[in-house]
Order: structure tokens, then C-alpha cells, then sequence
């Protein structure tokens, strides 16, 4: 009888496990032929990870690519909603249905309502995607987070005033797609050139990062599994963890997104423009993809014909020594450290050496302690000592000059309405602003000296390292480098010059010094360099109305009437002088950032 009840016993656990069993979802063949089999939500991780998830959940990351929904959308579209630049006027509405959208009259009277069904970035700036005829287009139109306020992308980029409105519109289908979202297939008909564009998640996900979780979840469903996991730390999870994976494959789980690239061999961009994007995390990179360089020149070929459209060459944006000088290239910049090419091939630095998806400030996914020198001095302990460190630098210990970040990675990357350190991690090298146009870190302290006194120094104080550097006989860098930078130059250099003369790097210059200067860089005919120089006297100056960079001609000299009367004449003159000359030196290139 015993028996007997034990036998029942068994067959009813039996009986209900495998029950539970037929009721949980398959996840293993998950899209299967797609690009993005085996991929899951990110949801699904939040049964066993919930601190991870909800230490991704407030990231940018996660908030890269949103549908339009009220919890979503950021930007202002109830009061302080209108818009008007280059003769179009627009006006923003949340419905009470709770959709979006935007009404825009051309100069024409021609009008148009645009609804809006995605959002990208959430962090500096938002912007808003539409859909026509089934493909997803940004518009030209955007919220600015920092300053609250509607913007145009003409803003935000490295082209002159123009009269085209909507010169950044673009497609999301066959660019953006790619970095802002895991596992992008556009599912491009060449023929129609049209797009059925699909993702496995939208936003930079867990599957960005961790690849295919469907495997990990099929033996996570085992409590046994479970507890073999917790207790050894050998055992394979089926799933990509970038701190168990060598550095230079965990490096290249970043540089996808962070390092712009081109497809290996060139003919893999048909696959990828109508299948998908290959690569999985922990993969090696290199086997899909080369970062680009300022050499990397890509021919355009039309996808049906295979004639030539264009070239498209990268080389406006990289510096002139091959230094990234914008973001979406970290990457790259890292690879060309000796931090990297000189480290132990089995524990290079890489990203998370100081980033971390699940810690910190989600503004720079840093911790704060790796904000400071200890992220340099893990490796270059022999500069801990203060005595050791002063001996190093030439400048006292509490000093911006002793800080290693200053001087080794100096803030000279621009990427979304905002300067950036560079990730180049190399010794500052003021002669490089004499031969190749380059920013050095000297000088991003020194706004106030020239360049050839930066270099001068640089041999006084460290002789056998700068023997051979020469100063410049052209009088132009005789003049105090902070002002020179403003006016000559492309317009990357004017707008990393104007931000450091608005106090945004480690130096904060005298506001009766400098600000004559920026009310001169507000003339600059590029907005983004107005955009910095309105900033930058904005922060001097809190209670005068801040100038609008978008404003016309007329509008923008009005404007900044109020605040030239805050100098005397001479004050005035000297600063008028000398921007004109240095303006003669200037060179214009148009940067494509690249969208």
C-alpha cells in the first residue's frame, strides 16, 4: 500500500512537471533563418536579472531608439511648441489618443502634418522619426534636452547657414538602423531601393551586448543549472559576458557601434543592406568589418546597375594626424594608444577598463572614482606619490595640469551638441598645432598663451623628449592659442576652441577676457560654432538674454547689441582687430559627421 502511494506520488510530480514543462516558451529557434535567431527581449532577462536590468534600464543605451509613446517622448509638445527657421513654421502635438505630431507651413503656405512613431536619443538632443509609404525617415526637426528648446539637425552639424530646411532629413531605414538598435536588418529590395526594415529590439539592448540568449535560457530553466552556474565559475552559460571574454574581443563588442566601419570584403554591404547585420557580440569583428581611417575612401555603386555614384572619403573626420575628432569613433582612438598596442596581449585595456554598462554615472557609464587619475593609475602606479607624480607633470599635484585626463586625453571630440575627450590616449604634442592643425593639451589649459609658448615650455621643462620641436615663425601662433583656434581653422577646431573659451574644459578663463571673442565666434556663418559661443556667453553672462544661434542674420546681430555694450570701445576694437586677421588664416571644409 506504501508503495502504491509512492508510486502515485511520483507519477502526479511527474505528471505536473511535465506540464510545466509543455507550458514553457520555446525560445531556441527564435526567428530561425534570420540574422537575428535566438535573439530575446530584454524583458525576458528580468526574471533572473532583475538588478542588472533595471541598472541597464537607466542608461541612454536603453532609451536610444523608443516608439513614440507619452512615458516615451521627452520634448515639449504641449506648451513651448512652436518652431519657425528659414521661413517654415512648426508646431508640436500630443493628441489626446496619445500619439504625436508635427504641423509644418513652408514659406510656400504649403502645410503638412507629420505623425511621429520613434524617437532617437534621449540624452542632449531628441529626435523624432515618421513613417511614409511603409519607410521610416528622421525629420529635420529636434528637441533640444540640454537648453529645452526645438532645434533644427541643421544645428547640430558641420555645414554653413543655408536656405535647405530639410537638409538632415534623412533615412533611418539605412543608417541609423544600424548602431542605435541590435541586430538591424533593413531588408533593402534593390530594385526599389525600399526598405521592410526590422530589429530584434529597438534601443541598445541586452542582446547588444550579451548575443543570442536563447540557449541561456533553455538551461536556465533547469534549477539544477542554476545552482551549477552560481556555485562554479568555469561552467558555460551559453551566453556572451564581456569581462569573461579576452579584452580585444570585448573591445570589439564596443568598437561595432563605437568605430565606424566599412564591411569586409566591400561586396558584404548587399547582404547586409538586404539581410542583415552579421555580427554577433564576442564574435571577431574584423572577420565583417575594417574601422575606417582618414585614408578609408569607399566607392558608392548603385545596387541594380553597379555603376559608380560616388566616393566617399572619411578624412574630414579624423584630424590631420588620423586622431578621431569626432564620437562613433572611440574605437579607433583606442586602437591607436599604446595603452592598447603596447599592453599585455591578454589583458589590454579596452572599454570597460573604465566604462561599465551597470555602474555609475549613466552620463559617461563611468564610475566616479574612474573620473579621476585611478583609472590611469591601476597600470602607472609608479606616478602615485605625490612627489612622483609633480616630478612627471612639472605642475603642482592639485593642479588641472596634474590630472591625467587633461593632458592625455584632452577634450577635443565633438559628438552631439557637446566636446568630448579624445580616446587617443597619447602625450600632448604642441607642435602638431603648428604642422598639422591639431589641438594639443598644452593648450586646452593655457587658453591664454600661444602655441609657440606651449612648445618653448614643453622644451624647458621636458628637454629630452620636445629637442626637436621648433616654434613657428608665423605670427599667428605668437597669439594666445584659445583666441587663434576661434577663428582659424576648420569648423571643428572653432568649435572645440569656442567651448574651451566658454569654461567647458579644465580651464574657466576671465569672462572680460574671453567673452569679446565669443560675441565674435557668434558671427561664424557655421551654426554649431554659434551654438557654442551663445552657450559660452550664456554661462558669463545668466542675465542677458541668450542669443539664438538659429536666428537670422539680423536677428542674431540685434541680439548680441546688449552684450557689446558691456566692454568699452578699446575693448571692443581690439577684439574686432584680431578676429578679422585671424580669420584670413581660416580654412572651410564641411564635415560629414555622418547620420
Amino acid at each position: 500500500m506504501v508503495f502504491k502511494s509512492i508510486l502515485v506520488t511520483l507519477f502526479a510530480i511527474f505528471a505536473v512537471a511535465a506540464t510545466v514543462l509543455s507550458m514553457r516558451p520555446e525560445y531556441v529557434g527564435t526567428r530561425k533563418g534570420y540574422e537575428d535567431e535566438n535573439y530575446i527581449p530584454s524583458t525576458t532577462c528580468l526574471n533572473c536579472h532583475e538588478d542588472h536590468y533595471k541598472s541597464w534600464a537607466r542608461t541612454y543605451h536603453s532609451r536610444m531608439t523608443q516608439d513614440a509613446k507619452p512615458e516615451s517622448v521627452q520634448g515639449d509638445f504641449e506648451k513651448n511648441n512652436t518652431f519657425e527657421y528659414l521661413g517654415y513654421r512648426a508646431r508640436m502635438e500630443k493628441r489626446s489618443d496619445g500619439t504625436f505630431w508635427m504641423h509644418i507651413v513652408s514659406p510656400d503656405r504649403e502645410a503638412k502634418s507629420i505623425q511621429i512613431v520613434r524617437t532617437v536619443g534621449s540624452r542632449r538632443i531628441e529626435q523624432y522619426v515618421t513613417k511614409e509609404a511603409g519607410q521610416y525617415t528622421r525629420l529635420p526637426i529636434a528637441y533640444d534636452l540640454m537648453n529645452k528648446r526645438w532645434m533644427s539637425l541643421n544645428g547640430s552639424f558641420f555645414h554653413p547657414d543655408s536656405d535647405n530646411f530639410n537638409q538632415h532629413k534623412t533615412q533611418w531605414d539605412s543608417n541609423c538602423v544600424f548602431c542605435h538598435n541590435v541586430k538591424a536588418q533593413p531588408n533593402m529590395n534593390l530594385q526599389s531601393r525600399t526598405f521592410k526594415t526590422e530589429v530584434a529590439e529597438l534601443g541598445i539592448a541586452c542582446g547588444a551586448c550579451h548575443g543570442q540568449g536563447a540557449e541561456h535560457i533553455k538551461e536556465a530553466q533547469s534549477p539544477l543549472t542554476r545552482y551549477t552556474w552560481r556555485t562554479s565559475h568555469d561552467e558555460k552559460t551559453n551566453i556572451v559576458h564581456p569581462e569573461k571574454i579576452s579584452s580585444e574581443r570585448s573591445l570589439m563588442l564596443c568598437g561595432h557601434c563605437h568605430g565606424q566601419r566599412v564591411p569586409v570584403p566591400d561586396e558584404r554591404i548587399v547582404s547586409i543592406m538586404t539581410k542583415g547585420d552579421p555580427f554577433n557580440a564576442g564574435e571577431d569583428l574584423s572577420q565583417y568589418y575594417k574601422p575606417v581611417t582618414k585614408d578609408t575612401v569607399i566607392t558608392v555603386r548603385n545596387p541594380r546597375t553597379n555603376q559608380i555614384e560616388r566616393e566617399v572619403s572619411f578624412a574630414s573626420r579624423f584630424w590631420a594626424n588620423g586622431s578621431p575628432r569626432l564620437t562613433a569613433y572611440e574605437y579607433q582612438g583606442l586602437l591607436r594608444s599604446k595603452c592598447f598596442t603596447h599592453g599585455d596581449p591578454k589583458n589590454r585595456i579596452n572599454c570597460i577598463t573604465c566604462h561599465s554598462m551597470h555602474e555609475g554615472d549613466p552620463k559617461g557609464m563611468i564610475k566616479e572614482e574612474n573620473r579621476t587619475d585611478i583609472a590611469c593609475l591601476k597600470c602607472h602606479q609608479e606616478f602615485s606619490a605625490k612627489e612622483a607624480l609633480t616630478n612627471h607633470t612639472k605642475h603642482s599635484f592639485d593642479s588641472t595640469g596634474s590630472r591625467c585626463y587633461n593632458c592625455h586625453m584632452p577634450r577635443v571630440v565633438y559628438g552631439v551638441m557637446s566636446i568630448h575627450p579624445t580616446h587617443d590616449i597619447t602625450v600632448p604634442e604642441p607642435q602638431l598645432t603648428v604642422t598639422k592643425s591639431v589641438p594639443n593639451a598644452c593648450n586646452q589649459c593655457h587658453l591664454d598663451k600661444s602655441v609657440n609658448w606651449s612648445i618653448a615650455e614643453s622644451k624647458r621643462l621636458w628637454a629630452d623628449r620636445y629637442v626637436n620641436s621648433q616654434t613657428s615663425s608665423d605670427e599667428q601662433f605668437n597669439q594666445p592659442e584659445g583666441v587663434r583656434a576661434m577663428f582659424t581653422g576648420d569648423a571643428v577646431m572653432r568649435s572645440v576652441a569656442v567651448e574651451a573659451m566658454s569654461g567647458g574644459g579644465p580651464a574657466k578663463p576671465d569672462a572680460k577676457w574671453a567673452s569679446p571673442f565669443l560675441l565674435e565666434a557668434f558671427n561664424d556663418n557655421y551654426p554649431i560654432v554659434r551654438y557654442f559661443a551663445a552657450n559660452g556667453l550664456n554661462s558669463y553672462f545668466s542675465s542677458l538674454l541668450k542669443p539664438d544661434y538659429l536666428g537670422n542674420e539680423y536677428a542674431r546681430r540685434q541680439s548680441i547689441n546688449q552684450w557689446w555694450n558691456l566692454f568699452d570701445e578699446a575693448t571692443q576694437r581690439h577684439a574686432r582687430e584680431l578676429a578679422e586677421s585671424l580669420r584670413k588664416k581660416r580654412i572651410d571644409v564641411d564635415i560629414e559627421v555622418g547620420e
